[in-house]
């Protein structure tokens, strides 16, 4: 054993006074034993504070002699580089844990029995699985057989579909992400409204086919017709009129398609595209419209009890409010009276249409915007219509940062309104109203 400088003073700074006590004395082997036990007691005490320092490493060691020193603070230094190493190793980990609690997808670490190692957020709210399932096994607790075959890895793509075993409305599908060949990755999302929206575009590209069909025929069928080689001018005459009334339909079908398209791709308008819009104009011009429609069939009345102006674009506007008021004409009753009103609130200025038709099933509310979608699609084909007019007031008002609003009851009527907040109005006018 090599000493350091400091216990070799310390052992000289002993061993003399003993030498001389002892040679004194006449007892030199006493002394040097009472110098040897003060050495142990020394050597112990430094061991007795090294090994109350272990019981609390992350403070600094209190060792004075340098070799229980070094050897303290050789651990200390390791233990506080270990230390660092695990904090840093904790920071990934919570990042990577918000990271995955942040996924609106469920993410599931399994391992190859299927026991659950760990999981996200949005693992507990779609599986209903709290943190207390770690250790569980997942297929024990989302009884699914597509999702447990899934699970075993005896799915060919490692992508199945089904209905949450906890809401048969939803519509799950789950994904297996190999990692290693002992852990997997269970990814879980919902899809009910990407198969809903998914649903929506057949149905369209379904509805499009249909509604261009009929025209089309009849076009088709009156050209075979004008072929023939015995038919008079009168007659000719004739059918190149009734062309007029498939070809205006299947016009109004595909301008409609386009308009709805723009403004569905569009970004909302800039403020300098936007001017002031002079309702009462517009819902004037409307209501002479829609009694030309209705050929003296309805009361058309109109209340314009605000002057405010909208900051918006005019033939938007216009086409929005004309397709509420045409929409009231068709489904309103003979006698049927239809109110335009245009009249101040609260929060701003409300545009309401309200008639005394069929009225609206509650069930069919939340899906009348969609396109080609009508609640008596008969009696609509009879009165006219594309069956994008609601479609295209949708995406009108939201782009004037407002929403269409629907009250209805059987039998008694509909009143489809809107509010333009006041930062959509033109403020001189607005702010003279409301002084």
């Amino acid at each position: 054993m090599i000493l350091s400088r400091q216990e070799v003073a310390l052992a000289g700074a002993l061993l003399l006074p003993a030498l001389i006590v002892g040679w004194l004395t006449d007892a030199l082997g006493w002394s040097l034993l009472a110098a040897a036990l003060i050495w142990i007691y020394i050597q112990h005490r430094q061991r007795t504070q090294l090994l109350r320092w272990s019981a609390r490493p992350l403070s600094r060691p209190q060792n004075e002699l340098e070799p229980w020193q070094d050897l303290a603070y050789r651990l200390y230094r390791t233990l506080g580089r270990s230390r660092d190493r695990h904090r840093d190793t904790l920071a990934q980990f919570k990042s990577l844990r918000s990271i995955t609690d942040a996924l609106p997808d469920a993410a599931i670490i399994v391992d190859a029995t299927g026991t659950i190692e760990n999981l996200n957020v949005a693992a507990q709210k779609l599986l209903s699985l709290s943190p207390r399932d770690s250790g569980n096994q997942l297929g024990s607790l989302v009884r699914e057989p597509e999702f447990i075959s899934l699970l075993k890895g005896q799915i060919d793509g490692e992508l199945v579909e089904f209905s949450s075993p906890f809401n048969e409305e939803v519509r799950l599908e789950a994904r297996r992400i190999a990692m290693g060949a002992d852990h997997a990755m269970i990814l879980v999302r919902d899809v009910t409204e990407l198969n809903r929206l998914l649903s929506m575009r057949q149905d369209f590209i379904a509805n499009v086919s249909h509604e261009l069909r009929t025209p089309l025929t009849v076009i088709v069928g009156y050209i075979e017709t004008l072929m023939s080689e015995d038919l008079d001018a009168g007659t000719s005459r004739e059918l190149v009129r009734k062309l007029l009334s498939p070809t205006t339909r299947m016009r109004a079908l595909v301008d409609d398609l386009l308009l709805l398209t723009r403004l569905e791709s569009s970004p909302n308008p800039s403020p300098d595209e936007l001017t002031a819009v002079d309702m009462g104009v517009i819902l004037n011009a409307i209501a002479a419209d829609a009694r030309m429609l209705s050929g003296g069939r309805h009361q058309v009345e109109v209340d314009m009890s605000s002057r405010a102006q909208v900051l918006g674009i005019d033939s938007e506007l216009h086409s929005a409010c004309l397709n509420l008021v045409t929409n009231a004409v068709r489904y309103s009753p003979d006698g049927g009276r239809i109110c335009i009103r245009w009249s101040p609130v609260e929060t701003g200025v409300m545009f309401a249409v309200s008639d005394q038709g069929m009225g609206i099933p509650k069930e069919h509310l939340s899906r009348i915007t969609e396109r080609f979608y009508r609640v008596d699609l008969a009696q609509s084909r009879v009165r006219g219509g594309t069956g994008l007019g609601l479609a295209i007031v949708k995406h009108v008002l939201k782009r004037h940062h407002t929403e269409l609003r629907v009250t209805s009851e059987l039998g008694r009527g509909s009143t489809f309104f809107c509010v333009f907040p006041k930062t959509q109005l033109a403020d001189p006018v607005y702010k003279k109203e409301h002084v």
